[in-house]
């Protein structure tokens, strides 16, 4: 396979110091590739490069070249999937966290990104199942517990919603996102006694200048209205 480089000159690589860095970083990969063409780890590196530089096309194109090489690796597949979810290629996303969670089927981050655009696409089941999954292998993820829970609210299963909600926050208290879900949750079910006692937990928790804190104070007062 033949690999270009960046198509700026000379002249403007030489005036932009991160480009020159870029080429720097790449240099000795290409020099690797020269000795290993065929090595997948090597693609993959430069597919790092490229992402650290905000290089996204030149690195999908890199982890896609490794995955050829090499399909049996998950943490390739991932990172076309976070790349691809990036730009809302969300079918794109969605094929390659599937290959990922093939190759490394016990990762509970990768079906937790499952999940995740599964439910963007509606696929409300699917959802469901891969955060089970990804709790299955570890139990105390707060975020696919935490994403469980608005898929759940979403279905129209409250109890389970509020469950997970809780759950959530008793495996890490300061996990803000569970708290908004929840006292949202309970604003919608009616149940007002509840949801002031959390607000008022989030207003000390986190204070007023935080976005959740902020949230809660002035829920707060639309109730006392």
């Amino acid at each position: 396979m033949v690999w270009g480089g960046c198509s700026d000159d000379d002249r403007v690589a030489r005036q932009n110091p991160a480009r020159i860095r870029l080429q720097q970083e790449l240099g000795q990969v290409r020099q690797d590739l020269q000795r290993q063409p065929d090595s997948h780890q090597l693609y993959f590196e430069m597919g790092q490069i490229y992402e650290r530089y905000g290089q996204i096309d030149s690195a999908l194109s890199a982890y896609e070249h490794c995955v050829t090489l090499l399909e049996a690796f998950p943490e390739a597949h991932s990172r076309l999937g976070d790349l691809h979810f990036q730009r809302q290629q969300l079918p794109l996303a969605t094929a390659a966290y599937e290959q990922a969670a093939r190759f490394a089927p016990g990762d509970a981050k990768i079906h937790n990104n499952l999940g995740f655009v599964y439910r963007r696409q509606g696929r409300i089941e699917a959802a469901i199942d891969a955060y089970e999954r990804a709790l299955e292998y570890d139990s105390m993820m707060v975020e696919a517990i935490n994403n469980l829970g608005q898929v759940q609210r979403e279905s129209g299963d409250t109890l389970a919603a509020i469950e997970n909600f809780r759950r959530a926050i008793r495996i890490d208290a300061d996990f803000r996102p569970a708290y908004v879900n929840l006292a949202k949750m309970f604003a919608e079910s009616g149940l007002t006694e509840l949801e002031m006692t959390l607000l008022e937990q989030m207003v000390s928790r986190f204070g007023t200048s935080s976005k959740e804190g902020s949230y809660a104070r002035a829920r707060l007062l639309e109730i006392d209205a």
